[in-house]
């Protein structure tokens, strides 16, 4: 194991085959893990961190920093907020700060805590789990089974192709519903669920605060095929189109009207 530390300059640090503890101080610095498990601390500057393969540990610090895990189970944090994530591929836990990040999580089943700023999280393959935290985020879900939590903010939510589930929290969020069968939790605000295939549940629908998105169905136009489509099973809606099957929970066929819908 090696111990490689940087000056208060710009550096290039470079790591060994074997589990090295790099660290950049001041000055913007590129530091590179390279094979083993590497821990790497980028200091006060904008920064870039390469951990390489191996599970590996990799802390900005307080600039806008660039931090690529590659392969290997990495742990990526970052204080104040990085400005480009890729965790590369492995079972990743990404924590970022307060800044407009943009994280890409890769394969894996991952971990991803946004943080306080307006962000943009990619999950990528695996079974991943993003909390959006503060700010209004963007996040897609990708391939897998995969949860997103909105939290403050307004939120926009892209479900692939599993069985997902996405949770606005507070704002005025839109959850696509995506290929699989999806559950939808809008949470407070006026919320926009959108629908166009698979057998989606929405489970907070509020009329007359809230929106469902068919404007995805095809041969959908206009309420009247809407309403038709629709029938009362116990508590619930169940809404059967060409494309697929919309549950709408704890809430009345009659309570609906036009403007519940965009087509």
């Amino acid at each position: 194991m090696a111990n490689i530390l940087g000056t208060d300059e710009a550096d290039i640090l470079n790591g060994t085959a074997f589990g090295d503890v790099i660290r950049g101080f001041d000055g913007e610095d590129l530091l590179r893990g390279r094979d083993g498990n590497d821990r790497l601390e980028g200091g006060d500057d904008d920064d870039t961190l390469d951990g390489g393969n191996g599970a590996d540990i990799l802390r900005g610090g307080k600039g806008e920093d660039t931090i690529l895990g590659g392969g290997g189970n990495d742990t990526i944090t970052d204080e104040s907020g990085a400005e480009f994530v890729n965790a590369g591929d492995g079972h990743d836990f990404v924590n970022v700060g307060e800044n407009d990040d943009r994280v890409v999580a890769g394969t894996g089943n991952d971990t991803v805590i946004a943080g306080s700023g307006n962000d943009t999280v990619d999950g990528g393959s695996g079974n991943d789990v993003i909390d959006g935290g503060e700010g209004n985020d963007m996040m897609t879900g990708g391939a897998g089974n995969d949860r997103m939590t909105g939290g403050e903010g307004d939120d926009r939510m892209i479900a692939g192709n599993g069985r997902d589930l996405l949770s606005g929290g507070e704002g005025n969020d839109t959850l696509h519903g995506g290929a699989g069968d999806d559950t939808m939790t809008g949470g407070e605000g006026a919320d926009r669920f959108v629908f166009t295939s698979g057998r989606d549940v929405i489970r907070d629908f509020e009329p007359g605060d809230d929106q469902i998105d068919l404007s995805g169905v095809p041969g959908i136009n206009g309420f009247g095929q809407v309403f038709a489509a629709a029938r009362q099973v116990g508590d619930d809606i169940v809404f059967t189109f060409a494309s697929g099957v919309l549950i709408v929970e704890d809430t009345l066929r009659r309570d609906l009207d036009s403007d519940d819908f965009l087509y």
